[in-house]
């Protein structure tokens, strides 16, 4: 049987695509944050359209589209390292709810061809949380997310949250957690105001 020359291109850029994408279920790799026992499933990346605008050279085009797909998965894409340039990450260690504080370790991360590999400086700091804050967390083993927001400076669902993940055993023992909730690794990316509070958190995994 005969395969046109534009089915073969078009396959190889599907497996192109296939290799750089990676879930939670993936586990190689040296220096990974380890899993929870619980395999979580990777969140599919929102369709960002497959034809460029008829004004647009392809060549553009074709970068934005690919800059758009690692932004809606989390940097998991042929643009990771660009990505992770922009949107920092740390790994919560301790949450004081009631001050709004927390100590986390800044993350390193790694793209690699295996895959997307946090690397925690074992060094937690001191953050404080702002009492407008956004923090997005993890509900299932989906990896199905909400965002809550820290209310009237008393951090309260969000960093509820956050806390019970940081301060338990979910990696060793998941179905200690109250009902309702699901951790993954302590990762969040974060962004901060001009004094160094924490303007959002994002739960986020690594493969």
């Amino acid at each position: 049987m005969r395969i046109r020359p534009a089915a073969v291109a078009a396959l190889l850029v599907a497996t192109a695509f296939g290799a750089a994408a990676c879930g939670p279920e993936d586990s190689t790799g040296d220096n990974a944050v380890a899993a929870p026992s619980k395999a979580a499933a990777a969140p599919s990346a929102p369709a960002t359209g497959s034809e460029p605008a008829a004004t647009a050279p392809a060549g553009k085009a074709s970068s934005a589209a690919t800059g758009a797909a690692d932004a809606d998965n989390g940097g998991r894409g042929p643009n990771c390292k660009e990505y992770f340039k922009t949107h920092k990450v740390v790994r919560v260690r301790t949450v004081d709810k009631g001050l709004g504080k927390l100590t986390a370790d800044s993350v390193e991360a790694n793209c690699s061809p295996n895959g997307l590999f946090f690397n925690p400086d074992e060094k937690p700091k001191p953050y404080t949380v702002a009492s407008d804050a956004k923090i997005t967390v993890y509900t299932d083993e989906s990896l199905k997310a909400k965002t809550v927001a820290v209310r009237s400076g008393t951090a309260g669902d969000g960093l509820a949250h956050v806390k019970t993940c940081a301060e338990s055993n979910h990696a060793t023992d998941p179905d200690s957690l109250p009902k309702g909730y699901f951790c993954y690794q302590d990762l969040y990316e974060y962004t901060v105001d001009a004094k160094g509070a924490i303007t959002s958190l994002k739960e986020t995994w690594s493969s």
